[in-house]
């Protein structure tokens, strides 16, 4: 990091949120982990109550336009937190005003245009990445120890699926979650960024898909069931199910078939990571460095991304989430769509860049 954006040594991160809905709080709850190293000094939100509010509880600026948010010399980074289809416009005007960025997922609606504000975070010697909150998930880090001490031998197969009710905040058109001026894509983009991302930190990345969906919530414009399946980098093979019209609590699984031995992560469980080694380990062995916390195990993730984000700030290193992954997840997302589009025709992918 250049030393013309690098904070005062010793000095707290001043940063800027810019959206105020749902996923704020976790986010908030991210920076006041890391009140030490940092303080949220400016809100910003079209709903000027909501941002009043917030400013006053957190002692902070309110804001209603974004510009003037970035406008402020007060600010050292702003974290986005806005409908998918404004993260390139916003990201790019905090760019360009020299405000370090981390945007929640997806990135941008397109590889294109997340390789083009990686590039532009890269030239103008700014911290950017998305907030990823996968690759602090405790489960998938047990999953992840448990692979590298050869504990399932080789990975042949993984299933996924990520489901829970969206139903009602898609049939509400006053909400961007069920229009593509809003979201831009349905569960593929929405969740899908969060498997592909796993594959790749865990299973070398997608080589290839096919994909097939489902609208079944009749007043939203995007799909709401999709099954992606296909080959990994490491030769294994996948399938990838998401569901937001699935009336039950939220929940990931993760199931990961090897030579050995295999893995089952289930957030709605106790214990939710189980390892078996062999056809005949019928019970099989709790993993018990993680414990089943159905309230939190996603919340927790996401605040501890955020605060990875600001401690990588504070100590002049990357951020664990490296935004070329973030491009990446966004590729495979895209040849899902384009999957779709064919009648679930196979779709290759080239692999991360260097």
């Amino acid at each position: 990091m250049p030393a013309e954006h690098e904070p005062a040594k010793g000095a707290q991160i001043h940063v800027g949120v810019i959206g105020l809905g749902t996923i704020s709080a976790l986010h908030m709850e991210g920076y006041r982990l890391a009140e030490d190293i940092a303080r949220i000094t400016a809100v910003c939100d079209t709903a000027e109550a909501a941002a009043a509010a917030h400013a006053q509880r957190l002692d902070a600026k309110a804001y209603s336009d974004y510009e003037e948010l970035l406008a402020d010399p007060g600010v050292d980074m702003v974290d986005v937190l806005l409908p998918h289809s404004l993260h390139v416009p916003v990201v790019q005007a905090a760019l360009q005003a020299g405000k370090h960025v981390l945007v929640e997922k997806p990135m941008a609606p397109t590889s294109a245009a997340c390789e083009e504000l990686v590039c532009m975070a890269r030239e103008a010697g700014l911290t950017f990445t998305v907030a990823e909150n996968t690759r602090f998930v405790d489960a998938y880090l047990e999953v992840e120890r448990l692979i590298n001490d050869d504990a399932i031998g080789s990975v042949r197969s993984v299933r996924t699926f990520i489901s829970g009710s969206e139903v009602e905040r898609l049939r509400d058109a006053t909400l961007w979650k069920g229009r593509r001026d809003g979201t831009v894509g349905g569960a593929v983009m929405d969740a899908g960024a969060h498997t592909f991302y796993l594959f790749g930190w865990l299973f070398g990345g997608v080589t290839e898909v096919r994909a097939q969906s489902a609208k079944l919530v009749e007043e939203s414009e995007v799909e709401d069931n999709a099954l992606v399946t296909g080959r990994l980098g490491n030769g294994g093979l996948f399938s990838a199910e998401f569901s937001f019209t699935a009336e039950i609590p939220w929940g990931e699984r993760l199931e990961v078939y090897g030579s050995k031995g295999s893995i089952i992560v289930d957030q709605l469980v106790d214990p939710p990571v189980m390892l078996y080694k062999g056809e005949y380990d019928f019970d099989g062995n709790p993993v018990t460095s993680v414990a089943r916390d159905v309230l939190w195990w996603k919340g927790s993730s996401i605040a501890a991304g955020v605060r990875d984000f600001v401690a990588a700030l504070s100590a002049g290193r990357p951020p664990k989430i490296d935004p070329e992954d973030g491009v990446q997840a966004m590729r495979v997302v895209e040849a899902a769509y384009e999957s779709i589009e064919r009648d679930g025709a196979r779709v290759t992918i080239e692999p991360r860049r260097a």
